[in-house]
């Protein structure tokens, strides 16, 4: 539970800076999420439970083992990992 508050408080933190600074919601399309909202989240949520974060962004892939299922997946970003990996494909 301490883990789950810890990850509630940070995107609250993360997402009152972001509008505070005009940047409206991190669930806004127009916001670079890697480096305007996974990032700084992640840096809050470790801060607030006193761990070491080593993930930077280019780990943030890691992050897909957490997602219980597969359908819990946007469409939009199934399309568009499908997309990267048919261009990667047909350049090798």
């Amino acid at each position: 539970m301490i883990q789950q508050e810890a990850m509630d408080t940070a995107i609250e933190e993360i997402t009152n800076a972001l509008q505070s600074l005009g940047k409206g919601s991190p669930w806004d399309a127009r916001i670079k999420a890697s480096d305007d909202v996974l990032a700084p989240i992640l840096k809050a949520y470790s801060r607030r439970l006193a761990v070491y974060s080593a993930m930077g962004k280019k780990d943030l892939y890691k992050l897909v083992a957490c997602i219980p299922s597969p359908a819990d997946i946007d469409p939009e970003m199934t399309a568009k990992l499908d997309a990267i990996a048919a261009v990667a494909e047909a350049a090798s």
